[in-house]
């Protein structure tokens, strides 16, 4: 957890994004940063500027933490953001991919048309994890799939080796095609691909991660109380990532 203590404010955690991605790990160590870089756009920059806010990404956590004043002082506990939030904002990371993760991870490469959106406006809670990825998608022949997606069929997931075109008639079972992974868990597929127009992201990447300050999709993926206070500890969602390995 990040604090940062002085004489007049305290730096809290907002939130926390925790990324699992089982290429990207050993037993002793977690590296994902080593395959993605993560920054606000600039949206966002000016967000953090105007509220006292700031980002960390290390190891495979995204924590955005801010400057807090004491709800009802001198008790030091709950605080609240020293400087209000008036109105709705949202808090837009870029993920950007480094030489190696494409080739870790199943994820379709489609920046020029397609682009992951990940967002606490979804409503993904599995297993103790709050997940700001969507519920995978379930296998529709009639639709075409790039290489790299993942999708959903009769409890499994599969992930395409090359792209499938609908009109090809290529069955889910076809192993030239789709390879089998294991049973459904809840993890980034072709449910999270946007439009890159829709998504509009101010800089070339392959996924975002929206974070707003309301509007969620039920109390877990709130960053605030119905006070506008802090959550002490602070919320954590999770981006799960399928390794090819």
């Amino acid at each position: 957890m990040m604090l940062i203590d002085s004489v007049d404010s305290v730096y809290r955690p907002l939130f926390s994004v925790r990324f699992i991605h089982s290429g990207f790990q050993t037993l002793k160590e977690n590296f994902f940063a080593d395959g993605v870089v993560i920054v606000p756009d600039e949206r966002t920059q000016k967000i953090f500027s105007n509220y006292k806010m700031n980002y960390r990404f290390y190891t495979n956590t995204l924590t955005c933490f801010m400057q807090c004043a004491m709800f009802n002082p001198p008790t030091p506990e709950p605080k609240v953001p020293s400087i209000k939030i008036n109105g709705d904002i949202m808090l837009r990371f870029l993920l950007k991919s480094k030489d190696d993760f494409f080739g870790k991870t199943y994820v379709a490469v489609a920046g020029s048309k397609s682009v992951y959106q990940f967002t606490n406006k979804v409503n993904n809670t599995s297993g103790g994890n709050v997940f700001l990825s969507a519920p995978v998608e379930s296998y529709v022949s009639a639709k075409d799939y790039y290489a790299g997606t993942v999708v959903q069929d009769s409890g499994n997931l599969y992930a395409s080796l090359t792209v499938v075109k609908a009109a090809d008639n290529i069955a889910i079972s076809n192993g030239s095609y789709w390879k089998q992974l294991q049973a459904v868990e809840q993890v980034v597929s072709n449910a999270d691909l946007q439009d890159v127009a829709v998504v509009n992201a101010d800089d070339k990447c392959f996924g975002v991660i929206d974070m707003y300050n309301s509007g969620t999709a039920n109390n877990s993926y709130n960053l605030f109380d119905v006070s506008e206070k802090l959550f002490d500890p602070a919320p954590v969602f999770t981006i799960k990532f399928e390794s090819k390995f």
